[in-house]
């Protein structure tokens, strides 16, 4: 009778723990697959799209400048440009800078629960409010302000820089779960093999 018992609770204990540690292990993999689907959306719907759209502006932005834009003091901003030069610089305004600037103004606005981290980047709101005042511009081009630029300046180099790096930790971070959500796959074969 005692044998029995000691049997019985022993089989008992041996599917409560087999449950259990079947149910930490199932409850790793859904973990470590929501990480993962965060990680590639992350990189698919925001900084994917953010990396070319900011890579090729910058492009443009520097040959622009390397053919158009003499050396000058700074401040020169607020010099009105001669009548041809207003008439190229308002193309490229129009037809590459500001579109570009809206196309990643909405991306970081209609995905902006994807930013890594819990807060909003400053760099991030800065870029936002300077693409914001294209529209400005654009709208009030011949009107009564000299100035042929947008009123909240580009924040820079730390724009591109917070985008290159968030993209490639991100790409690393993804390569890193992956490969560890392969060895867990390959461990979970060998142990049922067994």
């Amino acid at each position: 009778m005692i044998a029995a018992m000691v049997t019985a609770c022993a089989s008992i204990t041996i599917a409560i723990l087999a449950y259990w540690l079947n149910h930490r292990g199932e409850t790793h993999r859904y973990l470590r697959e929501a990480q993962i689907d965060r990680v590639s959306s992350q990189l698919r719907e925001l900084y994917g799209p953010l990396l070319v759209l900011t890579e090729t502006n910058e492009r443009a932005w520097c040959e622009y400048r390397r053919r158009y834009m003499p050396p000058t003091e700074a401040g020169s901003a607020e010099i009105p440009l001669p009548e041809a030069e207003e008439e190229r610089w308002r193309m490229w305004v129009e037809a590459v800078f500001a579109p570009t600037a809206q196309k990643m103004r909405e991306i970081i606005t209609s995905r902006g629960d994807l930013i890594i981290g819990g807060e909003m980047p400053p760099v991030v709101l800065e870029f936002c409010a300077h693409a914001a005042t294209y529209d400005a511009l654009l709208a009030n081009w011949d009107g009564f302000d000299q100035c042929k630029s947008t009123l909240i300046r580009h924040p820079g180099s730390g724009f591109l820089t917070y985008v290159r790096d968030s993209y490639g930790s991100l790409k690393r971070e993804q390569a890193l779960l992956l490969r560890t959500a392969r060895e867990a796959g390959r461990t979970r074969i060998r142990q049922a093999a067994h």
